[in-house]
């Protein structure tokens, strides 16, 4: 399934998929200058267009009428917790967010 921001539409592809570190496919998807490690190739054999109702009733993409994540656990905890990892949560938490502060991808 893909979802395009600011579009109702859904697009869902039939077919499969592989994994490339090609340079030069890699070095075409840099954003600010930060190119990714890894790439998903689709290899489409069917695509079609999924109404937008569900879309627009969710109101993914307007932040403003998101219910609050107050009382979720954090990334990290529910990794930590789902994989049974002996890490603790906090030092899980930032390493996750200094990650993700650094990198794109």
């Amino acid at each position: 399934m893909f979802l395009i921001p600011n579009r109702r539409e859904v697009v869902r592809v039939s077919g499969g998929a592989s994994l490339t570190r090609e340079p030069a496919l890699l070095q075409s998807m840099a954003v600010n200058g930060k190119t990714p490690s890894l790439a998903i190739i689709v290899h489409v054999e069917e695509a079609m267009f999924h109404c937008g109702k569900a879309i627009v009733r969710s109101n993914l993409w307007q932040p403003d009428n998101w219910d609050s994540i107050e009382g979720l656990p954090t990334y990290g905890q529910a990794l930590v917790d789902h994989g049974k990892l002996g890490i603790e949560i906090d030092q899980l938490d930032h390493g996750l967010k200094e990650h993700e502060e650094t990198t794109l991808y």
